[in-house]
């Protein structure tokens, strides 16, 4: 074989064996964004919409203690992504904010209220989702409730606990979990087992005690807003996060191999490339994660 060709092929397979390397890490880097990364971004939402939600709605450790009635059936449906209330259950550590919708927008930010069931704290099958991996996994200790468990749901009509009834596996496809009772339940539905999405694990509990309040607190139309409490989620839905970031990651990748040997000022090399990838490589996380399934 020519000296020259034989160059071209350990080149080639030089180059080969860096890209996967560099895949490898990618791979890696990909479940840390899974794992922690999303965990800090809905932590930071959880907490300016707690600090939001607060300032209206005052913090009550204790459990209710009234009659069980559920709060007046409220005609209007909040827009899609308002916050509705919280949402809280003492003996797994429970404390979420819940937002109006279960899109992957809403489940980014905390539990999500069906919105084809009935208002938090309102009559019948009030069904909420949430994440049980990823983005802060709200619901991740969900398998750990027992029966008689409390769970408190607050809303500006009032406080109303909850007490786990049974806990139960259904197939993904398995909408009957949401359908309208004439009982006044609280339903909350998560991925299932831990890193999967292959079934759901559903928690069922009934209203058995309430502190209505006689008129709801006052709120203002555009506190209920959380389209603004968080700008890193992006919004990078579909294919072309991809293919855009990943064109990105490539070019640097050839670009910055030879400009880095070549170059005698490896430090500023080292600065723009940072300043190319890291964007680069949270868009292209961002564009994937909104290929897996809504409550994982």
């Amino acid at each position: 074989m020519p000296k020259a060709t034989s160059r071209l092929t350990v080149g080639a397979l030089h180059q080969s064996g860096l890209l996967m390397v560099w895949a490898g890490i990618l791979v890696l880097a990909f479940a840390g964004y899974q794992l922690w990364f999303t965990d800090l971004v809905q932590q930071h939402s959880q907490s300016q919409l707690a600090t939001r939600v607060n300032t209206y709605i005052p913090v009550d450790g204790t459990l209710p203690t009234g009659p069980a009635v559920p709060a007046p059936t409220t005609k209007r449906t909040p827009p899609t992504g308002n916050w509705l209330g919280t949402i809280s259950g003492p003996t797994i550590g429970l404390s979420q904010v819940i937002l109006q919708g279960t899109d992957l927008d809403q489940l980014r930010l905390g539990p999500g209220h069906y919105p084809a069931t009935p208002l938090p704290g309102e009559a019948g099958n009030v069904a909420i989702a949430g994440h049980r991996t990823t983005w802060g996994h709200p619901f991740r200790h969900l398998d750990q409730l027992r029966i008689g468990d409390p769970l408190v749901v607050t809303t500006v009509q009032g406080r109303f606990l909850y007490r786990v009834t049974k806990s139960f596996v259904v197939a993904p496809t398995n909408t009957s979990v949401i359908a309208p009772s004439s009982a006044n339940e609280l339903t909350l539905t998560t991925c299932n087992p831990p890193y999967s999405a292959a079934t759901r694990l559903v928690i069922r509990a009934v209203l058995t005690h309430s502190d209505r309040r006689s008129t709801p607190l006052h709120v203002p139309a555009s506190s209920f807003v959380t389209t603004k409490v968080i700008s890193l989620n992006g919004g990078n839905e579909g294919w072309w996060p991809i293919f855009f970031y990943g064109e990105i990651l490539l070019l640097t990748f050839g670009i910055g191999q030879r400009w880095w040997h070549r170059s005698t000022r490896r430090p500023l090399v080292l600065v723009v490339l940072t300043a190319l990838v890291v964007p680069s490589v949270l868009g292209l996380f961002n564009g994937i994660s909104w290929l897996l399934p809504a409550g994982y």
